[in-house]
């Protein structure tokens, strides 16, 4: 192949989906779930570890993968100075970002932003959001800043008006499915941010893509929750690390946790996962946080303000006094109002009838699989290889079948499983919020299943929301709130 050949192929700036991923298959091991510590959903992008001096706005950014470089012939320390100074921090994390993904899944091209092993593995089923959907068409008419300035004032309008009349605005008009906001979005701000580094007004025949409107409502997000935010939440497998895995000490989102909590934000992991009873297995999925809370000799006027809410909404844990995990006892924090459902005979014919029709429908899908029973839960886990479709399917059959039950709950895909909790995270959202009095519009939740068999969707109700496709996208965007609550504090 010519020089000229590879360096085209090094500069491309977006890359073609690898359609023949679009279906995949998942091995079965004994022990997996999502309620079990050693579970593994589809995997997400392998994470690996950022420079800590970048962390001080400092150090060095390598990008000779972006640039159109011929052997022996660039600068290196002059094309990253002048890159630093033309673009800003936001655009700077977002190019490291890119280029981390690159590396970790080993791409012999240039980087992309659709170019995640998770976008690549389950296609559309990913990608599923009435607003960001309806944003992408507008492209076929608008530009890219038309486009931005258009929502940002149809959000405008939508603010202006109570609740229960927001549904009259042009914005739920157009997309009857979108879901509340809590603040003025500055997306072309935003746009003009991202813009530095992926020139993405620029382009003439390739339109905005779901993930790249996504990027820029998470940058506009940032920006204006930084202003007041009290409580930042977390989902945990494939938002703080890889599915499956857990926190090691390496984790980098560690840092980004501790630095929050020092400056008197609440940090609080919402899970899925349940453990009645057993402290020491939220314990294990928390070990590396822990183990640097303990090392750092974090005080208890700092520890405080570290929560795990776990089961959906069904388990309030903090830091005890040795660095471990505590239960709170359920009337500190669980009101009748929001939990009487929990109590009664009415709760277990749910997850009867809910267990009944995860097998019945897995058999007629032809997936073997496995029950898993717990307190607050039944989940159905694939023993065989299986088709992803076929898991989103199982979890929208079970939403439509259990609708008309009078117990809350949620019904989704886990990625390797589908389990029907009892309760959601909206509810357990709302009880952490008001123990800790904190307003829907000073909390942030950070999660990657805001999809229609996701359980964070329901947290849209609840608080401002960041939507990320991996660990190494929750860190680009702590990293820029950081920044962003530091200096509104300053000025």
């Amino acid at each position: 192949m010519s020089s000229m050949m590879m360096m085209m192929i090094k500069t491309t700036t977006s890359s073609k989906r690898d359609s023949k991923n679009v279906f995949t298959t998942h091995h079965h091991q004994k022990q997996r779930g999502r309620h079990h510590h050693h579970h593994h959903r589809v995997a997400a992008i392998s994470s690996s570890s950022f420079n800590k001096n970048n962390d001080n706005g400092g150090g060095e950014y390598d990008y000779k993968q972006f640039m159109p470089m011929k052997e022996g012939e660039q600068n290196e320390e002059v094309l990253q100075s002048t890159d630093e100074e033309k673009m800003g921090r936001a655009a700077q994390y977002m190019r490291e970002l890119i280029k981390r993904q690159v590396r970790s899944n080993d791409l012999p091209r240039a980087g992309s932003l659709t170019d995640s092993t998770v976008l690549r593995r389950k296609g559309r089923l990913k990608e599923q959001d009435a607003l960001i959907e309806f944003m992408v068409e507008m492209h076929k008419t608008h530009t890219t800043e038309e486009v931005m300035l258009k929502v940002e004032g149809w959000i405008d309008e939508t603010l202006q008006l109570p609740k229960e009349r927001r549904q009259f605005t042009r914005l739920h008009k157009m997309v009857p499915q979108v879901g509340y906001f809590f603040h003025s979005l500055p997306l072309t701000k935003a746009l003009k941010e991202y813009d530095e580094f992926s020139h993405l007004t620029k382009r003439q025949y390739v339109l905005p893509n779901f993930a790249e409107i996504r990027h820029i409502l998470n940058i506009a997000q940032v920006h204006v929750s930084a202003k007041d935010v009290r409580l930042v939440t977390f989902d945990a497998d494939g938002t703080l690390y890889q599915d499956g895995k857990h926190f090691e000490d390496d984790n980098k989102m560690i840092d980004k946790i501790i630095q929050l909590m020092e400056l008197g934000i609440h940090v609080a992991i919402v899970t899925a996962a349940g453990y009645p009873g057993q402290p020491e297995k939220f314990e294990e999925r928390t070990r590396g946080l822990l183990d640097q809370f303990k090392k750092q000799k974090l005080p208890p006027n700092i520890t405080k303000y570290f929560h795990v809410m776990g089961g959906e909404c069904n388990y309030l844990l903090n830091v005890n006094e040795t660095y471990g995990l505590q239960f709170v006892p359920n009337e500190e924090w669980a009101t009748v109002e929001q939990y009487g459902w929990r109590e009664g005979k009415d709760l277990q014919a749910f997850l009867d009838r809910a267990e009944i029709f995860l097998t019945r429908y897995s058999r007629y899908l032809g997936v073997d699989c496995d029950v898993m029973r717990k307190e607050y839960a039944v989940g159905v886990i694939p023993t065989t290889d299986t088709i992803y479709e076929n898991l989103e399917e199982l979890a929208l059959a079970a939403q439509a079948e259990l609708s008309t039950s009078d117990i809350p709950f949620c019904a989704f895909n886990g990625g390797n499983d589908v389990f029907v909790d009892v309760g959601n995270k909206h509810i357990g959202l709302q009880a952490l919020m008001k123990h800790l009095k904190v307003k829907g519009s000073q909390t942030l939740h950070v999660g990657d299943r805001f999809t229609l068999t996701g359980n964070d969707s329901k947290v849209r109700e609840s608080a401002s929301i960041l939507w990320v496709a991996n660990p190494d996208e929750t860190t680009f965007f702590m990293r820029l709130l950081y920044r962003d609550i530091l200096n509104a504090r300053v000025l």
